[in-house]
């Protein structure tokens, strides 16, 4: 039986594929409902790991409203990714992921396990350059 530790690992993981996938699909093509999918779960992601801000200021009393409204203004501002080509989606998901890690180690680092910290800061680098490779393979194919 895995631990919770493991799963999260596991799952954390798991989760940057498909934005392999996208950076693959960049490269080597795609159909365009695949293009589509890959960014909807990338606006889904963004959205889920503003989780991670509301929890540390729900569960403590003492953190500024702050977290609350950037993880809904992150999530407003992925929306418009669902409209666009991949080149300008893929950048802006990229943009995203990393303001959101920023504001997680603003307001949430301390109360997060070392572990967790470090996993996270390698899944966002993960995602982030995936999603710049495919912004920079698409843009060399317009």
């Amino acid at each position: 039986m895995r631990s919770r530790k493991q799963t999260a690992r596991l799952l954390g993981w798991l989760g940057v594929l498909p934005f392999a996938v996208m950076a693959g699909f960049a490269w080597l093509g795609g159909p365009g409902w695949l293009e589509h999918l890959l960014i909807g779960y990338g606006v889904l992601i963004v959205a889920f790991m503003g989780g991670t801000l509301w929890a540390a200021a729900l569960v403590d009393g003492e953190m500024p409203e702050a977290p609350l409204i950037v993880s809904i203004l992150l999530v407003l501002a992925a929306l418009p990714a669902l409209l666009l080509p991949l080149v300008s989606a893929a950048l802006l998901l990229a943009v995203l992921f990393g303001l959101h890690w920023l504001a997680e180690s603003v307001w949430v680092r301390n109360r997060q396990p070392g572990w967790y910290r470090h996993m996270r800061l390698g899944i966002s680098m993960s995602v982030v350059a995936l999603l710049i490779a495919t912004t920079v393979i698409e843009f060399g194919q317009l």
